[in-house]
């Protein structure tokens, strides 16, 4: 059973660039301190800064999927996390007729006959600097991120259970 740890976003946009830090940080994490996660070698770990559609090439053959990315929300708490299934996530229209949210990526992909994932959790955190031009985390996100470290290896064991 393939797992994908996804993180989504774009470092070059402050907090928005969350989801790329824990993936850097969870894969260091599991070699630095040989901590054992069930079925560890099925799962991999990638960076990502793409949306829509494309998302269909990263994560075609993989059992279960976990994305971790920013969500926007009015008033928001940075470093909050939501923990979501695929199926509570909206099929909200983009921006454009060419973004395409993540489950109608899923549903396009099924009808083409591919291998998609079947389990999706998203790790969604919530920021405020989101928009903002400039590298880094701010001090907020920061704190933020042994929880979510810890919540990506729950959602791991519980996914790899035996």
């Amino acid at each position: 059973m393939k797992t994908l740890v996804l993180g989504l976003g774009n470092e070059l946009y402050g907090d928005d660039g969350i989801g790329i830090h824990i993936v850097r940080l969870a894969r260091e994490s599991l070699k630095t301190h040989q901590e054992i996660l069930p079925d560890e070698e099925n799962i991999n770990f990638k960076e990502c800064s793409l949306s829509g559609l494309a998302l269909l090439d990263v994560i075609v053959d993989c059992d279960n999927l976990v994305i971790i990315d920013t969500i926007k929300r009015t008033n928001p708490v940075t470093g909050k996390i939501r923990v979501f299934d695929v199926t509570q996530l909206r099929h909200i229209p983009g921006p454009s007729p060419h973004y395409v949210s993540v489950p109608q990526t899923i549903e396009i992909g099924k009808t083409l006959g591919l291998k998609v994932p079947t389990q999706i959790k998203i790790i969604a955190v919530e920021a405020k600097n989101m928009y903002n031009l400039g590298e880094g985390l701010s001090p907020k996100m920061k704190e933020a991120i042994p929880k979510i470290i810890q919540e990506l290896k729950s959602l791991l064991k519980e996914l790899h259970k035996t």
